[in-house]
């Protein structure tokens, strides 16, 4: 992972975890990736509201990272966890998100 003081660049199957909503990697990346995007330490009561916020601002790179993960389950017709996370591994591993501060 790279970031920079406004940018942090990650792995899709690690931005699937606030993408899709599911956990694809630890929790700890879902802390670090909001941490990062809201500039601030939250604590685990603030991850849903955090989540809500970030889908209500609908940043750019967040839009198109779920359009990407939509256009994948649409290709594959499947919404399955465990397919999905195969297909991630083995065809998009090199694909990166770029998360932008808030």
């Amino acid at each position: 992972m790279k970031f920079t003081n406004k940018l942090m660049k990650v792995p899709l199957k690690k931005a699937f975890n606030i993408l899709d909503g599911r956990l694809s990697t630890s929790i700890d990346d879902v802390y670090e990736m909001l941490d990062f995007i809201f500039n601030t330490n939250l604590f685990t009561h603030q991850l849903p509201g955090a989540m809500n916020v970030l889908k209500e601002k609908n940043p750019k790179w967040f839009s198109d990272g779920v359009r990407l993960l939509d256009e994948i389950k649409r290709k594959h017709d499947t919404d399955d966890f465990v397919f999905l996370m195969d297909i991630i591994d083995k065809e998009y591993s090199q694909e990166e998100i770029i998360i932008e501060k808030l």
